[in-house]
């Protein structure tokens, strides 16, 4: 089916979707692609398309509460690329209409429940439909992802399998991520998330997750409620040839010193409490509006490193992942060169079909791309 646009980004005027416009513009040199901006207000639409100064980018208004104005949005596009959160609100529409007029489908969301219903709802029927569907193509969940895919393709697969990732970061958050973050621990808090129930091999490890000191890495670890782990086991679930037959993963956010440590676990402890109180959720969207964020000197200045450690059979392969500002700079980063690595895919008529994972859809081809625009990946056997 011929469309008008090869790439279409949804949600551009936000903070995150803004530096997701500059960077496909930036590569447009380099990338032979068509491109519409979608959202629903014009002048903002306008504004930023001026700003990037490429007259060959088309403006779209959509409103995503719109069944009608989605269908005729997306039946126009080859990809839509999703950054308008919080994604549990209106993100299914997009996915549904993606799959009524068979458009692929990335997006940059980091909400668990939103995830797995998205699988749980649209897997059969992307499937059918011959459309690719890949959740969270941005920090969440990018290098866990690939790291872990990465490490795994070096172990024995014949032998139970532990693979560790952990987190470092300094980044700051936009408006928009903070009050999804609230949202989402006030729906976690409510215990009304949707949760996936994947299969495990009997002989697969059954490692603690808590907090410890691991000797690995020299720092102190903090188990991480985030939507990593979920994307890194249907991984390991849908992928056994690459991952092996019983595999376990965890997830920790990293720190030097307890007393650090303990500066992070404070905050979160003290917002899952009061993200509970509408009164609170209201501050912080007025505290922290979208379209808010860390300035550009402070994301030149913060940094991210992912390191998955994977044991399996007694051989040790350590893979580490790291870049700039993870949430922002890098993840408009990941965020397209994952679109550029489909929209290859889909022109060879390689891609997969289904509601996918980062390594399941896009492999290879995906560090490949990172690694040329200046993301290091490093691998140590042991």
């Amino acid at each position: 089916m011929d469309k008008k646009y090869d790439i279409v980004l949804l949600g551009a005027t936000g903070f995150t979707g803004k530096l997701i416009a500059e960077y496909l513009v930036k590569s447009r040199k380099n990338e032979n692609f068509s491109l519409a901006l979608a959202g629903r207000n014009k002048e903002a639409l306008a504004s930023l398309v001026s700003s990037l100064h490429d007259k060959d980018i088309t403006i779209e208004i959509c409103d995503i509460t719109s069944e009608t104005s989605l269908d005729e949005l997306t039946s126009k596009s080859k990809i839509v690329m999703n950054a308008a959160g919080p994604f549990t609100y209106w993100g299914k529409n997009v996915v549904d209409s993606c799959i009524q007029t068979k458009a692929h489908y990335l997006d940059i969301t980091g909400e668990p429940s939103f995830v797995s219903d998205v699988y749980l709802t649209y897997h059969e029927k992307a499937v059918e439909a011959g459309v690719c569907i890949i959740n969270c193509c941005g920090f969440d969940s990018i290098p866990a992802d690939l790291t872990s895919w990465f490490t795994a393709k070096s172990l024995p697969h014949d032998q139970p399998m532990i693979l560790d990732g952990f987190v470092r970061t300094n980044a700051q958050f936009s408006g928009g991520t903070l009050n999804t973050a609230i949202e989402m621990l006030y729906r976690e808090a409510k215990k009304s998330s949707v949760k996936l129930k994947i299969r495990k091999h009997p002989d697969t490890p059954r490692p603690k997750v808590r907090l410890h000191y691991n000797k690995d890495i020299h720092a102190w670890a903090l188990p991480m409620p985030v939507v990593d782990p979920h994307i890194v086991k249907r991984s390991i679930y849908k992928m056994p040839l690459e991952f092996g037959y019983a595999t376990a993963y965890r997830q920790f956010f990293v720190r030097s010193s307890f007393w650090k440590l303990l500066k992070t676990i404070v905050p979160v402890l003290i917002a899952l409490f009061l993200a509970r109180f509408a009164w609170f959720r209201k501050y912080m969207k007025k505290k922290f509006p979208p379209g808010t964020g860390p300035s550009e000197s402070r994301r030149k200045d913060s940094k991210f490193e992912f390191t998955c450690i994977g044991k399996s059979g007694g051989k040790k392969v350590t893979t580490v992942m790291s870049g700039g500002d993870p949430g922002y700079t890098e993840t408009s980063k990941m965020f397209s060169e994952a679109c550029f690595t489909l929209l290859h895919k889909i022109r060879t008529e390689k891609h997969k079909s289904g509601v996918c994972t980062p390594a399941e859809a896009l492999g290879q081809e995906i560090i490949d791309r990172l690694i040329k625009q200046g993301i290091k990946i490093e691998q140590t056997q042991h």
